[in-house]
């Protein structure tokens, strides 16, 4: 039986609002462990406390981990929610990084890993991995593609040492990155976005997930499944989801990993 490897993580965390509530407690029930992605600028009091409570009695299901600091740069005038794209000095993203670091330090307390940074948009460059290395970071999730030609790119790119090529990404998930302080695992299934052939947004319901999901397995031995639960705000959406989880856990060959133990297992 084929055996895989799967992690969940969920992007834009700051209020507690109903969608975050709807993920918390079908992951949790389910006793499936995912990543919180937590934006220091959105993160308020009342869902750093309540987050702080269910991550000290659930720290085996629950991690909170860092994503960007504003999720948000200005560019020749213009605002970006991507952050660290834009050729932006290092200067400039040491300090977002390590303010958004402190920030959740302080409102989280000894339940902010300080391990795993999620970078908004997944976007970033040498200075991005230079800046996490020195603020003190050993773990990247972005995102990947599976299809036949992004793995080649992402070979001769891994191959040649870059952080990028060609003027794109190129993702080393399961391995140390060019920087060598920083390991990436990357999500590749995206539960709530997908675009039918007219380019207008779908969602997606379980069986679709099921199938990508399947599809990913036969690629990748470890997939990465990414959430933003602010997409989670329908009956049908929550239902998808939950429905989702429940086959991922009923098959016998899946385990639910952590984004520190498959870094700690990179090369």
């Amino acid at each position: 039986m084929q055996s895989t490897t799967v992690f969940f993580r969920d992007d834009d965390v700051g209020e507690l609002t109903d969608p975050l509530r709807s993920v918390l407690e079908i992951l949790l029930e389910a006793e499936v462990p995912c990543h919180y992605q937590v934006v220091p600028s959105y993160l308020d009091a009342a869902a750093a406390d309540a987050l702080r409570k269910l991550q000290s009695e659930r720290a085996d299901l629950l991690f909170l981990d860092q994503h960007g600091c504003t999720h948000s740069q200005i560019v020749d005038g213009q605002p970006r929610a991507s952050e660290f794209d834009g050729d932006r000095p290092y200067d400039d993203q040491f300090d977002a990084i390590s303010t958004g670091r402190d920030r959740l330090k302080e409102m989280l307390g000894e339940s902010f890993s300080g391990r795993v940074f999620t970078p908004p948009c997944h976007k970033y460059d040498a200075q991005t991995l230079r800046a996490l290395g020195d603020a003190g970071f050993d773990t990247l999730s972005a995102g990947l593609r599976a299809d036949g030609p992004s793995r080649l790119y992402y070979a001769v790119g891994r191959r040649l040492g870059r952080v990028k090529l060609l003027g794109k990404r190129v993702s080393y998930h399961g391995r140390r990155m060019p920087d060598a302080r920083l390991v990436e695992v990357s999500v590749s299934l995206d539960v709530h976005e997908d675009v039918d052939a007219s380019g207008r947004r779908i969602d997606k319901d379980s069986e679709q997930l099921w199938q990508e999901f399947e599809w990913l397995r036969r690629r990748l031995p470890a997939v990465g499944i990414m959430l933003h639960h602010q997409a989670c705000d329908t009956p049908a959406k929550v239902g998808a989801l939950r429905a989702f989880v429940a086959r991922l856990r009923a098959d016998a060959g899946v385990r639910f990993g952590r984004l520190g133990a498959l870094a700690a297992g990179a090369a």
